[in-house]
């Protein structure tokens, strides 16, 4: 824990009491939007309003999901999600797990993307009504599945016990560790952006690069906790395809963050990667014709072949060393998917994210809390 964490931990400490009899520490509240637009009844009606909310700067939907592939989208694909929805999780039918991921994300994570990144879409930030999160599923399962009467009403139904408080979503973290998020200024925050290393790496609208995840509508799908403990524990929830590559190139070894692949990532020739060097991003190409290994994961393992422990470098699928791993590893200009089973794995390394440790270190308390509630503003087309 560093040391700014302990001072605001003990500083927080002391003025807790005060803090919630005077309400000093702003709260997201709770109530329900307002839902916009006719939402309907027919599944033909749920889907048309499914799709406008889908869409919509308020639901924020696009900021981490595509329709269709992106190396770069923070959240799975949801392209013909109908057809896959009842065989994404053993036992569960597609309007139960639509449900599911929808009230609880965090029950399963599709492999290769982290937990705690997606909040509870009925909760703030985002805060859709029950309606509207029926219209979202009718038009999700749209593609790929039928969303008739009988869909509709099977969503309904698994819906009743989250509208009723029987579920409750899993929590990310333990609430005794959370920091309160004091209050912050919007104008300052934007300062803190600029002067900080933030703006070498993210980018707000048009200010800032691309090199880490896009922050143009973070205020609109996360909440103030998942943003501080970003800043404070950078390695907490590391956003997918910006953890950290190593190349072996010429009998060296580059760290960086991928910043594009040519002509796709499926098939890459070449890569674009981000490296820091003093302290600054520096952006070089790399013929991926001539890499020993590109990955963000290695592992150690027994190969009877050759009688001895190896090491494989790829990109993580899912799995660690208990339950063994499964990588994606370039070969010939493709990715081949290679599972290593627990016993034969004799260590198990995970690279970290792009964005470095320490960077609260430069700044005050105050400058944090300015930059949360800058960011927390950010919300896209709006």
């Amino acid at each position: 824990m560093t040391e700014l964490r302990n001072l605001l931990v003990f500083l927080l400490t002391i003025v807790g009491g005060f803090v919630y009899i005077c309400n000093a520490v702003p709260q997201i509240k709770s109530e329900v939007v307002e839902e916009q637009g006719e939402i309907g009844t027919s599944p033909e009606e749920l889907i048309a309003a499914g799709k406008r909310i889908f869409n919509s700067d308020r639901a924020q939907c696009l900021t981490c999901h595509s329709l269709g592939e992106d190396a770069k989208a923070r959240c799975p694909n949801l392209a013909s999600l109908g057809e896959k929805a009842s065989t994404r999780k053993p036992g569960m039918g597609a309007a139960e797990y639509l449900v599911e991921s929808t009230y609880n994300p965090n029950a399963f994570i599709a492999p290769g993307y982290p937990k705690n990144q997606m909040t509870p879409v009925n909760k703030p930030p985002i805060a859709l009504s029950h309606n509207e999160i029926l219209a979202v599923i009718a038009f999700l399962n749209s593609d790929g599945g039928v969303t008739d009467d009988d869909f509709v009403q099977a969503v309904q139904e698994m819906q009743k016990p989250w509208i009723d408080g029987t579920l409750q979503p899993e929590q990310g973290g333990s609430e005794e560790a959370r920091i309160p998020i004091l209050a912050g200024d919007v104008k300052r925050g934007r300062q803190v952006f600029a002067k900080k290393i933030c703006i070498k790496c993210h980018r707000v609208g048009t200010e800032g690069e691309k090199i880490g995840p896009e922050l143009t509508a973070i205020g609109g799908s996360q909440t103030g906790d998942y943003i501080l403990e970003s800043i404070l524990e950078p390695n907490a929830v590391i956003v997918k395809g910006y953890k950290e590559l190593v190349v072996q190139l010429d009998r060296k070894t580059i760290r960086g963050t991928a910043v594009a692949w040519f002509p796709n990532k499926e098939h890459p020739e070449k890569l674009a990667l981000s490296v820091m060097e003093g302290g600054e991003p520096k952006e070089i190409d790399i013929d991926l014709a001539k890499a020993g290994y590109v990955g963000d994961t290695w592992v150690e393992v027994f190969d009877e072949e050759e009688d001895d422990v190896v090491v494989v470098y790829g990109e993580h699928v899912e799995g660690d060393q208990k339950s063994g791993v499964t990588l994606k590893i370039l070969k010939d200009g493709s990715w081949v998917q290679q599972s290593y089973p627990a016993e034969d794995i004799e260590s198990f390394n995970s690279s970290l994210s792009g964005m470095p440790t320490g960077v609260e270190e430069t700044m005050t308390p105050q400058e944090i809390f300015d930059l949360i509630a800058y960011l927390l503003a950010q919300k896209g087309g709006e």
